[in-house]
């Protein structure tokens, strides 16, 4: 039996390479999915009540919660899913969504917006290594604006972060301690006037608004692939010693 040699044998192994890294993929044939790109936007209100799923680069977004309380006790002025728009985005940690929530508070009130969607790589070997959260918003007086935020998977956080977006660096970033292929974030985003409801003489200056949260999420190359990625480029080498 004869040996493959030359360019057939570098031409096999780069073709059992590119399979191995992209064969075992999740796909997002399965759900109904929207494609954005960076810049396009949708009501999150499609995304809730229709289990719409959005991908952004190759992040596959879906498995959205919301829920909104707040000390007013007026429900017609309650916030809703169609009053928040999501967006793709993409910086320099990678792939993610911008949500636009137009959260204000005045006097002495407390409004606390629950937010929860999953995230999954799609079509790429990369897993997800870190998480960042970045605010935009602001408070005066006694208001308070900030989002706690928990990465988890199954019924277990696996990371936190927080943001005071009256601070000076309204941003925070955690890097997870094993990258995943998937992850659950939950949101708990609170902007209170006055959040002990103290009667102010002047509680007009009491304010905490929210009108952007930005979600991205950065990369690293999962260890099997690395591992393919390795006995590949020596495949590659011995067949070059061999010519």
């Amino acid at each position: 039996m004869s040996l493959i040699k030359g360019g057939a044998a570098s031409k096999l192994l780069r073709a059992v390479l590119l399979m191995a890294l992209l064969g075992a993929r999740p796909s997002s044939a399965t759900v109904q999915v929207t494609n954005l790109t960076n810049g396009g936007s949708i009501s999150l209100s499609n995304l809730v009540t229709s289990a719409l799923y959005v991908q952004v680069g190759d992040k596959l977004f879906g498995n959205f919660g919301f829920g909104y309380v707040d000390t007013t006790g007026n429900t017609d002025n309650y916030l809703t899913s169609s009053d928040l728009t999501l967006s793709a985005l993409s910086n320099e940690v990678g792939f993610g969504v911008s949500i636009q929530a137009p959260l204000i508070a005045q006097g002495p009130v407390i409004k606390d917006l629950t937010l929860q969607f999953s995230v999954q790589v799609v079509n790429s070997p990369d897993m997800i290594s870190g998480v960042q959260l970045q605010v935009v918003g602001g408070a005066s007086g006694l208001g308070e604006a900030n989002v706690a935020e928990t990465v988890g998977f199954g019924a277990g956080g696996i990371a936190h972060l927080f943001v005071d977006a009256n601070s000076a660096t309204p941003e925070d970033y955690v890097t997870l301690s094993t990258p995943q292929s998937m992850v659950w974030i939950t949101k708990d985003v609170i902007v209170s006037g006055d959040p002990d409801g103290y009667s102010e003489t002047n509680p007009i200056q009491d304010v905490g608004t929210i009108s952007i949260i930005n979600q991205a999420f950065a990369q690293v190359p999962e260890p099997g692939a690395m591992a393919l990625l390795g006995v590949g480029m020596a495949g590659l080498l011995i067949v070059r010693r061999r010519r």
